[in-house]
């Protein structure tokens, strides 16, 4: 039996995407986070993705951007690493390449996570996309929906037709600012009732407090990273360019060698709950997001 990996790598893979959507953690600053984007061959990459494997061995691989199919040969390239690393799970808005990825890639090791983006499809458009890889094979992870405060009016209509069809939507909180108003603190009850961020049985934690970890032990950079565009490593996407411990083009990149203190108020994207071994009753994370 395949044994579990035992890191895992979040890999940004460049900041640069064909959409535009007012909601994105991006939007506005496409052109100076491009700035830093390093765009080395499959062969170039698989170098530094050999030492990995060498060192910490087969690691869970999830990547996003920006979009990953706007990569240069990104195909190619995920063809290449998950010879080594799977599973690799990749987000994207499902508008580039599917078919070549549909011919080549290992479904039994990649999968995909698809967004909704209204701005840029409608559900049933989207919906199509999703019937086409599924009937190409393809494992899905989720089908992804962020709640931008002015799309919560369709919000209902939309999660009825996703049911209609079939299909599970996963609902993500919107981070950020709106008419001068902070969210996710700023939804009103109802609407976080709507997104599933009240607790629902007695003694359950509601959704903004099971993500509040300042200060707790956590992973992130020992067990797992997130691997920037640029090539260099911070322990995760909550943390950013201040949580940077090393380079993975670089011939000494290592993992820390401990966990250490979350240093941020919010963990939305449960970074930390990614290793199969060593488990409390709240850390059983999965390995398709």
């Amino acid at each position: 039996m395949t044994q579990d990996p035992e890191i895992r790598v979040t890999w940004n893979i460049h900041w640069s995407c064909n959409y535009r959507c007012s909601y994105c953690l991006f939007d506005g600053h496409w052109t100076d986070y491009g700035k830093r984007n390093a765009y080395l061959t499959p062969d170039e990459w698989l170098v530094h993705w050999k030492r990995l494997h060498e060192r910490h061995g087969r690691a869970y691989v999830v990547i996003n951007g920006g979009e990953p199919f706007a990569y240069p040969r990104f195909v190619t390239l995920l063809t290449e690493v998950s010879r080594m690393h799977w599973p690799i799970n990749v987000t994207t808005n499902g508008s580039l390449h599917l078919d070549d990825y549909l011919r080549h890639v290992d479904h039994s090791k990649v999968s995909l996570s698809l967004s909704f983006h209204p701005q840029y499809h409608t559900v049933q458009e989207f919906l199509t996309i999703v019937r086409k890889v599924r009937e190409g094979g393809v494992q899905l992870g989720c089908l992804n929906f962020v709640a931008w405060p002015p799309m919560l009016a369709d919000l209902p209509a939309v999660l009825e037709a996703f049911k209609a069809s079939g299909e599970s939507l996963k609902v993500i909180p919107f981070i950020g600012q709106w008419r001068e108003a902070r969210y996710p603190d700023a939804y009103s009850p109802d609407e976080k009732a709507l997104l599933g961020m009240t607790a629902g049985e007695p003694g359950e934690k509601d959704w903004l407090a099971g993500k509040r970890r300042k200060g707790m032990l956590c992973r992130a950079g020992h067990r797992s990273a997130l691997l920037l565009p640029d090539g260099k490593v911070t322990r995760c996407g909550q943390i950013g360019d201040p949580g940077i411990f090393s380079d993975f083009l670089a011939d000494g990149f290592r993992l820390l060698d401990a966990p250490a203190p979350c240093g941020v108020e919010l963990c939305p994207c449960d970074e930390w709950k990614v290793i199969p071994d060593e488990k409390t009753p709240d850390q059983a994370g999965a390995w398709l997001p």
